[in-house]
């Protein structure tokens, strides 16, 4: 299975000099929402399970299921938790009397915690494949 076109585009995004800002926080906020979704997805149809998590529930029930199958180690999971943290300060920040400057600096210390955690789980949705060896 090959990256989606818009992955391929959003993930390259995240990564530039441009995504250190409110959109680009945002973009890293879904695109980690997402590909959590889509590990816990990938996992449960591997294994014949049908996976519809509830409405607004997507997130924490899919961090539930990689967590309950050891798909993420505890690091990860704290750096996602942590990650979680920082984006509902930006989110709420600037109804909780953060200035312009404050809420721009939260934002891109939420791009750049998020691009480590976007490395991650994008090599554990779309692995290497190792080059086969000793067949000439």
């Amino acid at each position: 299975m090959g990256k989606p076109k818009i992955y391929q585009e959003e993930f390259k995004f995240i990564f530039g000099e441009k995504a250190l800002c409110v959109r680009g926080a945002a973009v890293t906020c879904v695109f980690i929402e997402g590909q959590i979704f889509l590990l816990a997805k990938n996992f449960l149809q591997a294994h014949s399970v049908n996976y519809k998590p509830r409405k607004h529930n997507e997130l924490r029930q899919s961090l539930n299921v990689l967590e309950t199958n050891k798909k993420l180690q505890k690091k990860e999971l704290k750096a996602i938790e942590n990650f979680l943290t920082k984006r509902n300060e930006i989110v709420h920040g600037v109804f909780k009397g953060m200035t312009r400057t404050e809420w721009e600096e939260k934002n891109k210390e939420v791009v750049e915690l998020g691009r480590s955690i976007i490395k991650i789980l994008d090599e554990k949705l779309y692995p290497l494949k190792k080059p086969q060896s000793g067949s000439n």
